[in-house]
């Protein structure tokens, strides 16, 4: 038996519902976690949301990645003297006329007089550890993403996801509308608490890297309940529970699920591993919270509408069996097919 034998062979005794439980356990613990240390810490907002200062070192020449370096990492240095974190350091201009700019936040605590005390020390060390460059004095940046901008983006999130649920709910049914909706909030949370443990930064692109997850996530799980829904009308299927139909439908969908997640997931960690350190504010969260939408498409969307479906009396499985076995499929001879509809894997 060759290897995807093996493997076809594993995958029909793959049981989903079975593992629910642990990757529920799993993602709470992480949001557990998560709001603790937002509790005691809350975000690392960026820039965008606290403001900041900018300085400029011009070399007025070209410069090495080796020079560039050394200026990130002495200033770096000048800046954890002060008590500062340097956010961004960004080489600027065209050939012959070369300058890094130094972002900082504010120093927490301190009044703007203080701080301008604190800018004036900076930009001393820099002349004195730059010599043969112009340093120019520290200049103020305000916050871009300001808590209104911050609101509206979250109201627009809360709407879009209700549409989804009013989409799913009229496309399949109202269980499989709620179910996705909350494997997206689960998705969501789970981003958002590994992004506070990690105390990655968090700026403008943050609000987009949520959107897009969001319109990967529900992609996973629409194929999922769209085969459910098939499988569900099939009358050779009629003998098997919902629990058992969600599993099927997970294992038919799983080669599909597993190469789509794992081709992008690659690409997105190539781009946090090779691409620039700006970028890691919008990668790195849209790799965690890919990797969280692909195990909830698999283990808790299809689990947890199984869950809600035996909580209600009558189910819409038996409501759609009982319309499959009151409808006549004919043949093209126009005779009655009685033959049963055989599992596909």
């Amino acid at each position: 038996m060759n290897s995807y034998s093996k493997y076809e062979e594993a995958k029909k005794k793959f049981t989903p519902s079975k593992w629910s439980k642990y990757f529920w356990a799993f993602s709470l613990t992480i949001i557990l976690v998560g709001i603790i240390v937002l509790a005691c810490l809350g975000f690392n907002l960026g820039m965008d949301f606290t403001g900041g200062n900018i300085v400029k070192i011009e070399t007025n020449t070209d410069i090495t990645n080796e020079q560039y370096d050394e200026i990130v990492n002495k200033s770096s240095t000048i800046l954890n003297e002060q008590g500062l974190r340097l956010s961004l350091a960004q080489r600027e201009g065209e050939t012959g006329e070369i300058s890094v700019s130094i972002q900082y936040q504010n120093k927490s605590g301190v009044d703007d007089t203080e701080m301008g005390n604190i800018n004036e020390a900076i930009v001393a060390a820099l002349k004195e550890a730059f010599p043969d460059y112009t340093i120019v004095n520290a200049e103020s940046k305000s916050a871009t993403a300001s808590a209104e901008l911050l609101t509206n983006a979250l109201l627009a999130i809360f709407i879009a996801l209700i549409f989804i649920m009013i989409y799913i709910a009229f496309r399949f049914e109202f269980l499989s509308g709620v179910a996705a909706l909350i494997t997206l909030f689960h998705d969501v949370l789970v981003m958002c608490a590994m992004v506070a443990i990690c105390r990655i930064e968090i700026n403008s692109a943050f609000v987009a890297a949520v959107i897009t997850v969001l319109g990967y996530s529900i992609n996973n799980t629409i194929i999922i309940f769209d085969r459910v829904r098939e499988n569900m009308r099939k009358p050779s299927l009629d003998a098997l529970s919902n629990k058992e139909i969600a599993d099927l439908s997970i294992r038919q969908t799983l080669n599909r699920t597993i190469n789509t997640s794992i081709t992008t997931i690659a690409s997105i960690f190539l781009l946090a591993c090779i691409g620039v350190p700006q970028m890691s504010e919008f990668v790195i969260p849209i790799l965690i919270g890919l990797t969280a939408g692909t195990y909830a498409s698999i283990f808790i969307s299809a689990p947890l509408w199984t869950y809600m479906m035996s909580k209600t009396k009558n189910g819409i499985r038996q409501k759609a069996q009982a319309k499959e076995k009151g409808e006549k499929v004919k043949s093209e001879n126009g005779v009655v097919d009685a033959v049963a509809t055989p599992i596909e894997e």
